[in-house]
């Protein structure tokens, strides 16, 4: 069994190294030596539009954080410091716990609470590493009691030699997930392939991360008992007879797209629908909750397709929003779905207008009873047949009802 006492002394005492040692000496050496001021300044300048939002003290703990951390860090300036004179003329005590702070490196860690085996102790696990770690912080209950329970911690930590210890602001988040966490690093650097690398540009740049803080209070959205998260999913896919799915979905066609709403879950608050790419070949699967993809996954894989139920993206809509006020950019994730609002329907009013004739000279062979030549009107009125055959289908099956009614 763990002896907090004890390890909450060890605690204590790197506390009081740290203050004399890093706030009350290597801060502004390291400023003045290394210009690291100036560029903890550059850095964060590109979020002034967030810093801005919380005030001047804030955004002096972010500097001095990210200056610790440029020292703190594996391969940080504090193992050239060793050499200096200046830093060898410390106490031996001082020099001792530089130099085993060089050999066991700080780190940001994305990290859940597992459980809290005494006060001011957690047990953390890192969401993308996995390690399991003992962290003291007295700041962590501040921070529950005053906004509530936190589903992802983001803190810079270094190691005491009994447990791991915070130092600068503390970011919990109500309603970001390992998930959303991934995404936004993808926007933040689309060359993040797997977690390691994601943790590579955390500990290189983590300035963009600091600001995941602007969106920590932001809660769940839940809509009919419903928690909502965008999941999407794509697959290259070839579907011959699109027709054939009206039993399961509302199908909608445009500009080579098929629009595939799921019967009894297209509407609120799942909006599960499924988009097929004639032309590139593809089939986007998506859903505002796990419950609606996992439905419309089912329904397409009856019609022979292999989808899988793990999907490609999970985001909630905190996520969605804070990173797009971040980055100062949209983040549109289902583009397809454009083409089938008003706005470009409107811009399709010639190709209507091109069906509208097909059909005209369609029902001119259906009343002579003739079977209309699909090819012949296509050409005739200049539309695409491959890429409008449903469509085109439809037209004539709908008119051949009228004609015998």
């Amino acid at each position: 069994m763990e002896d907090f006492l004890k390890i909450k002394k060890a605690c204590d005492h790197n506390t009081a190294l740290s203050v004399a040692i890093l706030d009350r000496f290597l801060l502004s050496y390291a400023t003045e030596k290394d210009k690291l001021g100036k560029e903890a300044d550059q850095k964060l300048q590109a979020y002034r539009h967030i810093t801005d939002r919380f005030g001047r003290q804030w955004y002096d703990m972010l500097k001095s954080q990210y200056i610790i951390h440029r020292l703190m860090k594996d391969g940080g300036l504090i193992t050239k410091y060793l050499k200096h004179s200046t830093i060898n003329n410390l106490e031996k005590e001082k020099l001792d716990w530089m130099a085993f702070q060089s050999a066991n490196p700080w780190r940001f860690s994305f990290a859940e609470i597992k459980e809290q085996p005494e006060k001011d102790f957690y047990q953390m696990e890192d969401v993308f590493t996995g390690e399991n770690y003992l962290l003291y912080s007295p700041s962590i209950k501040d921070i529950i009691d005053r906004d509530g329970d936190k589903e992802l911690w983001f803190n810079l930590i270094g190691f005491n030699g009994s447990c791991w210890q915070t130092y600068g602001p503390l970011s919990g988040y109500a309603s970001f997930s390992p998930d959303d966490i991934y995404f936004f690093a993808t926007e933040v650097n689309p060359m993040i392939e797997d977690e390691g690398a994601l943790m590579e540009d955390v500990q290189k740049n983590p300035v963009p991360y600091m600001m995941l803080f602007a969106g920590s209070t932001q809660q769940p959205v839940v809509h009919e008992g419903e928690t909502l998260v965008m999941v999407i999913s794509e697959e290259k896919a070839s579907i011959p007879q699109v027709q054939e799915m009206e039993q399961a979905f509302n199908i909608s066609y445009t500009g080579g797209v098929y629009r595939l709403g799921l019967h009894e879950w297209e509407a609120s608050p799942h909006f599960a629908v499924a988009y097929y790419n004639e032309k590139e070949q593809t089939i986007q699967a998506t859903a505002l909750t796990e419950k609606g993809f996992e439905a419309i996954i089912d329904a397409l894989n009856k019609f022979g397709l292999s989808m899988d139920k793990i999907a490609d993206i999970y985001l909630r809509p905190s996520m969605q929003q804070t990173a797009q006020e971040i980055l100062k950019k949209e983040i549109e994730l289902m583009p397809l779905e454009l083409l089938f609002e008003p706005d470009a329907e409107e811009a399709s009013d010639q190709e209507l207008k091109k069906l509208d004739e097909l059909a005209r000279l369609a029902v001119t062979a259906i009343t002579s009873e003739r079977e209309p030549n699909l090819e012949a009107l296509a050409a005739e009125v200049g539309i695409d047949l491959e890429s409008n055959r449903f469509v085109v289908e439809k037209i004539i099956s709908d008119l051949k009802e009228k004609v015998k009614k």
